[in-house]
């Protein structure tokens, strides 16, 4: 096939279509065959022919693409995928086995919603880095508060560092922060004052500004979208003008011709020609 159809083929609907079809399909299996059971041989087999679907669908993107197929990430994430489920899963690379489950991720490139999420979510690390560190700060920095505070009074919850740190994360997912703040409230009459002050700082200030760099480079990859799909768009409309102008500009060439033709054809007039002084007849 030549490689215009080829690329055609790829980039059509049906043919995604189908290949998210068989994603789901292969996904089905997968979470089938953890029963196991007499089906078990049936499914592998369904599941080898779905392997032969991937490695067809690879070949023939990277027949039609050549060197563009492996400019974009996701298509480097596919092709490993796929290079993991043809690696034989005996002998040394039995290890390999657990990463059929990958190809169950590959719906994130099939359907391009999912993409952009995704997408937008390693835009926001930067972003979120930071706010992350912020966070790790301030519970650090509560920690050895708490340690100090109520070590002594209270050790399965504040006894040394590690502990705390691991009292203060339950605290912070607000997962039975009551107990906690009961035995330490039992021996310290105003602990609830660092609980409440820790819980609003943590739960709903800090990690709010990580859902806010989120929601923030959620945004900013939708309008590149809507902004790359206008510039599309422009793209195919000025086509479209140019090739009208230019169409316009042969019409206007040909009237031209056809109008010095005419006159070319047509004869010289003769007549005779009287000056202006010429004395009029009679006089």
């Amino acid at each position: 096939m030549r490689r215009d159809r080829v690329a055609r083929l790829v980039e059509s609907r049906r043919f995604s279509t189908a290949i998210l079809l068989v994603i789901l399909a292969n996904a089905v299996i997968l979470g089938w065959a953890t029963y196991g059971g007499s089906a078990l041989p049936y499914l592998l087999a369904v599941e080898h022919v779905l392997v032969v679907f991937f490695v067809v669908e690879m070949a023939l993107k990277i027949y039609a693409w050549r060197r563009g197929f492996f400019r974009d990430p996701w298509n480097w994430f596919d092709f490993a995928v796929v290079l993991v489920s043809v690696i034989p899963v005996a002998g040394p690379f039995s290890v390999f086995r657990v990463l059929r489950v990958l190809r169950i991720l590959r719906i994130i490139t099939a359907v391009p919603e999912m993409r952009m999420i995704v997408s937008a979510l390693f835009r926001s690390f930067p972003g979120m880095g930071t706010v992350i560190a912020l966070l790790l700060v301030i519970v650090y920095t509560a920690a050895i508060l708490g340690q100090l505070l109520f070590g002594a009074s209270v050790p399965q919850y504040f006894g040394d560092l590690g502990t705390s740190l691991y009292t203060l994360f339950q605290v912070m997912t607000t997962e039975n922060w009551p107990d906690v703040a009961d035995a330490v409230t039992a021996h310290h009459s105003g602990g609830w004052i660092f609980f409440v002050l820790y819980i609003v700082v943590t739960a709903f200030i800090v990690l709010n500004l990580v859902i806010g760099v989120i929601v923030a480079s959620m945004k900013e990859e939708v309008d590149r979208n809507r902004w790359d799909e206008d510039q599309r768009l422009e793209e195919v409309q000025h086509r479209e003008v140019m090739e009208r102008m230019a169409e316009l500009g042969r019409q206007v060439e040909r009237l031209e011709h056809l109008l010095r033709e005419r006159e070319g054809d047509r004869p010289p007039t003769v007549g005779p020609v009287v000056s202006e002084g010429a004395a009029e007849p009679g006089r």
